[in-house]
């Protein structure tokens, strides 16, 4: 199998002996290690999962690693030829990428570890660790309904899960209870996202109808899976239109699941209904309990039959809601370099300066601490974050799909009053505060042009407007109707959207990621917000031009 598969997933494998149906041997530079087989304890779509353990010498060498481990086994070649070709080999790649902390440390408390991987002519290995708690789906159905604060636990940490996969390209794509790995349970509940079997580069060049068939759970997956909102993406009849937002949706649904304990959509076409909008959502539990406001307001958002009206996964665990979860495990973040400290000005709007706590174990989960500045990596660091918004993009109005967002910088601009956005929309130019415009020029200077502005009047508690910059700032020319007001220095721009947005729809973005309190709404005149917050006001703009 070396063709076909990266350095980095090569460097995982095990060179391995078979001894089926009773063990295992691992050839490797410490040594030969012997696994064996004991029973099976899962089974899917893509794979059995087997528990195994390791055999003790009497040698009395010791040894480091974990005495019991559970496999599970891939076939190269569906049993089903009308599966077509199962791309094992991006299951791979999603693995190492996520489940190996020597590969990345900020993710291992989101997703299940993995050893390392081997293979026969037939098959391909992947060893994991062995939680013995199984998973959420055989605990909700021996179990009561949970309460909204341990329900807010596991969804911040799949949330958190599903944020790491969509900042690095990927989509999980199948996430149900039965995919989500229990590694403690109440007061403080820990889990695991699992089987990357259908991620996003596993998924390239396949029809709606296999999608529909084969890949994905039916209670889980969202609606432009199956079809609905096709043509609003974009897409033909035969392509799936997959967005990230899939994931948002399916999390939705384990939500309500885990906190009514039954089935969201009980009856044949109650499915079909709610899409449609003739069904509402049924919070009512089975012990006459109901569910708070800020829970019911979360759930719905991430279950939006449209994807484009769903949040980000940056964009929902700002929610109230997840607040008493936040709170909890104390995830207080190592403060990230700004995405435009590199560039940015004395003046510019403060940043909040985030510390970790000592208290927990949980204090460090989430954080990114990124490399220096000024370095190779800290650059790849900031590209990688933000490079694969693309894939997300129609989501977007069609007129915000020639932003380019991983050279783009954007800013929020405040005006005194409305004639001037007037103004500014009949003669495309705009000018600012001698401060504002100085950290205007740079930023266009210092992306080649590249920069996009979301207008909103002081006081209106609304946006009025999208424009990109057109040229650098000219100092030595003032348009006469700004004059009087003492302002300096003029630059073009073209308006993408002239479409007001309230306030309310967008308080839950942030600045920037690393700053959740500092909202996008709240900020001083020339503030810079990151990408990610920038898409988000883009994809709420694009969401009320279409209503």
């Amino acid at each position: 199998m070396a063709e076909g598969i990266s350095e980095l997933v090569n460097s995982s494998r095990l060179v391995t002996e078979f001894y089926l149906p009773n063990f295992v041997v691992h050839h490797l530079e410490t040594g030969n290690e012997i696994w064996d087989l004991r029973e099976e304890i899962g089974y899917g779509g893509s794979g059995v999962v087997r528990k195994e353990e390791r055999r003790v010498h009497s040698s009395g060498k010791k040894y480091q690693g974990p005495m019991v481990r559970a496999v599970k086994q891939m076939r190269k070649v569906p049993q089903n030829p009308d599966q077509g070709q199962w791309n094992y080999r991006a299951e791979l790649e999603a693995v190492v990428k996520f489940s190996q902390p020597e590969v990345c440390k900020h993710y291992d408390p989101f997703f299940v570890r993995t050893f390392g991987w081997f293979e026969n002519q037939e098959s391909v290995f992947l060893a994991m660790e062995y939680l013995p708690s199984s998973d959420l789906e055989r605990f909700r159905r021996s179990s009561p309904p949970l309460s909204e604060f341990d329900t807010s636990l596991i969804v911040w940490q799949l949330i958190q899960g599903v944020r790491h996969m969509h900042d690095a390209g990927f989509a999980h794509r199948d996430l149900k209870p039965g995919n989500i790995l229990i590694a403690s349970t109440s007061p403080m509940w820990h889990v695991k996202i699992a089987d990357f079997g259908i991620s996003k580069q596993a998924m390239q060049g396949v029809t709606r109808f296999h999608t529909m068939r084969i890949f994905g759970t039916l209670g889980y997956m969202a609606p432009e899976v199956l079809g609905y909102y096709a043509n609003n993406t974009g897409t033909n009849n035969t392509t799936i239109a997959y967005t990230m937002s899939v994931d948002i949706w399916a999390v939705g649904v384990i939500a309500m699941t885990l906190l009514l304990g039954r089935n969201i959509f009980p009856l044949p076409g109650d499915y079909a209904k709610y899409v449609f909008g003739q069904r509402a959502l049924d919070f009512a539990r089975d012990q006459g309990e109901v569910l708070t406001d800020d829970c019911q307001d979360f759930i719905a958002a991430l279950l939006a039959a449209d994807p484009i009206l769903r949040p980000t996964a940056a964009a929902a665990l700002a929610h109230p809601w997840l607040m008493q979860a936040t709170e909890a495990t104390e995830p207080s973040p190592v403060r990230e370099i700004p995405d435009s400290e590199a560039d940015s000005d004395e003046d510019s709007a403060p940043s909040d300066s985030l510390q970790p706590s000592t208290k927990n174990p949980w204090a460090t989960i989430g954080s990114r601490t990124w490399p220096s500045k000024g370095s190779k990596t800290y650059s790849d660091a900031l590209l990688t974050k933000f490079k694969y918004l693309w894939l997300d993009i129609i989501l977007l109005s069609p007129k915000f799909h020639t932003i380019e967002f991983e050279k783009t910088r954007f800013y929020v601009l405040r005006s005194d009053n409305a004639i001037d956005i007037e103004t500014s929309a009949a003669q495309s130019v705009w000018t600012s505060s001698q401060r504002v415009n100085k950290i205007l020029d740079k930023g266009y200077r210092t992306s080649e042009g590249h920069v996009v502005l979301f207008f909103s009047v002081i006081g209106s508690r609304r946006f009025c407007g999208v424009a990109q910059m057109t040229s650098a700032l000219d100092w030595e020319n003032t348009d006469p109707h700004w004059v009087e007001d003492v302002w300096q220095g003029r630059f073009t721009l073209a308006w993408l959207s002239h479409t007001e947005l309230s306030f309310d729809l967008v308080n839950h973005v942030p600045v920037k990621e690393t700053t959740p309190r500092f909202r996008a709404i709240a900020c001083y005149d020339g503030t810079e917000i990151s990408p990610g917050s920038a898409y988000e006001l883009l994809r709420v703009f694009s969401a009320a031009e279409r209503r």
